[in-house]
């Protein structure tokens, strides 16, 4: 199921949530957290019922190995993060990693990608870690269960600690009127940047990335990366706020995921606003262990550079997210190198410029089919012709008909992320009680273009469920 498909919103949703409200009426925990996670295992059967096994088969080994990893031995933990990485690798990365040897292309089938299997991994070879560190213990099968497979942020987020998720699930109760509100709002937000902007540039960035190669101009590379960037953000962060909103209805709360990251004035700051939940993961399960920034200069620019380059194979296997792994822990090294070296500092506006742009193209590798793919959009950054860059131009100078246009959207799409405040800052101002009444007001608005854009569109799947 997709959050913004009316199957969801208007069936799964109230259904699991009304009898959520009753349980906690006359209900216990036990029976609370119980419907929680069958429903959570409803959810994520409907997908596919034939990967629910993998699910919890995957659940109830990590369940058991994290009986054991606290023993003096460290055999344990290995065998723990082996299996999980084990698991990734198969359904993900074998195809990728067969295709180095010499066997024709039809001796390959490629496996069916379990939905949410890069960050239900990710989370349980966290939780292990953590075992072993003595920061939590083990606790009942029932949490552990619903902290892995909880809908809201199974499939692709935020990645959520047991030790912040743990307590929530251990008491269990009705939400308050607050977190409903709050819950609702981010819901519908989300629900707007998913179908009213992040879909209906969808086509348009499908447009840019099909354009033969011998035809491609500075101006399409450049719109391509700017054109798919924004709509990467609207499409992700949009599913992280209807995560937390929907998490919000159940009084649970999750991490912020986003932080308007294209507002950042320089690549390190991108990191710390992007897709925040694995930033920190990677710090600190990767990054971390790997010496960091305590062991000197050369082993700190070795661990940026890994920590990214394997960030980016997270992301898929392919050489173009090696590539653009690559080019994020290159920029971050550079950054570093700068600060140590250099007394200049670049005015905070014209940082913004040099961050934005270079994130822009640099997710040009990020959606691109391939290798080649990548070399032909760079290679037309050397043919200095406006190309669909020019179109968009033109396209905005034609009055009301450009109305409906790809230029405007984009444009729009622009000033949003670059003016206005996220929605989480936006949420927490108006969850005052003397802006109750717009709360309303933004809510049922935003809800009514959203049921427009239901009907005219067909539902997409988000973008992240690709990785």
């Amino acid at each position: 199921m997709i959050f913004s498909t009316p199957e969801f919103l208007f069936i799964f949703l109230p259904t699991t949530w009304l009898i959520f409200w009753l349980l906690s009426l006359y209900a216990n925990q036990r029976l609370l957290l119980g419907w929680l996670g069958l429903a959570s295992f409803a959810f994520y059967g409907v997908w596919d019922i034939t990967l629910l096994p993998l699910l919890v088969g995957s659940i109830v080994v990590n369940y058991w190995l994290a009986g054991y990893v606290s023993r003096p031995s460290r055999t344990w933990l290995w065998l723990g993060v082996g299996f999980n990485l084990a698991l990734l690798g198969w359904f993900k990365y074998s195809v990728f990693f067969l295709s180095f040897a010499a066997l024709p292309p039809q001796a390959f089938s490629p496996l069916v990608l379990p939905l949410g299997i890069s960050f239900f991994t990710f989370q349980q070879i966290a939780f292990l870690v953590d075992i072993r560190q003595g920061v939590i213990q083990r606790g009942p099968l029932s949490i552990y269960g619903v902290f892995v497979s909880f809908f809201p942020q199974l499939i692709a987020g935020p990645i959520v600690h047991y030790r912040d998720l743990a307590p929530q699930l251990a008491r269990l109760q009705a939400p308050s009127s607050s977190a409903v509100r709050c819950g609702l709002l981010l819901l519908i937000l989300g629900l707007a940047k998913k179908l009213i902007i992040a879909d209906n540039l969808a086509p348009y960035v499908e447009h840019l990335y099909n354009t033969p190669a011998s035809s491609i101009v500075a101006g399409d590379t450049l719109l391509a990366g700017w054109s798919y960037g924004l709509q990467l953000y609207f499409d992700f962060s949009g599913y992280a706020d209807m995560a937390i909103g929907l998490a919000l209805l159940f009084g649970i709360k999750l991490p912020e995921n986003f932080a308007s990251p294209y507002q950042a004035s320089d690549i390190q700051t991108f990191w710390r606003r992007w897709h925040i939940t694995l930033s920190r993961f990677l710090r600190d399960y990767l990054y971390v262990p790997l010496g960091g920034s305590k062991h000197g200069l050369p082993r700190h620019l070795f661990a940026l550079f890994i920590t990214m380059l394997l960030g980016g194979l997270w992301h898929g296997a392919g050489w173009q997210f090696l590539l653009w792994g690559g080019m994020h822990g290159a920029l971050l090294a550079v950054m570093v190198l700068w600060r140590q070296f250099s007394l200049f500092r670049m005015p905070k506006t014209a940082g913004w410029l040099l961050t934005f742009c270079t994130v822009m193209l640099a997710w040009v590798p990020f959606r691109a089919t391939s290798l080649e793919h990548t070399w032909s959009l760079y290679s037309g950054l050397t043919v200095w012709e406006w190309g669909a860059l020019g179109e968009l131009v033109s396209t905005l100078g034609q009055g009301a008909m450009s109305l409906r246009s790809p230029g405007l959207l984009i444009i729009v799409a622009t000033l949003i992320v670059l003016v206005m405040p996220n929605s989480m800052a936006w949420v927490k101002q108006l969850n005052q009680p003397r802006h109750y009444f717009w709360q309303g007001v933004v809510a049922g608005g935003v809800l009514l273009v959203v049921m427009k854009a239901m009907q005219d569109l067909p539902s997409q799947a988000f973008l992240y469920f690709n990785f």
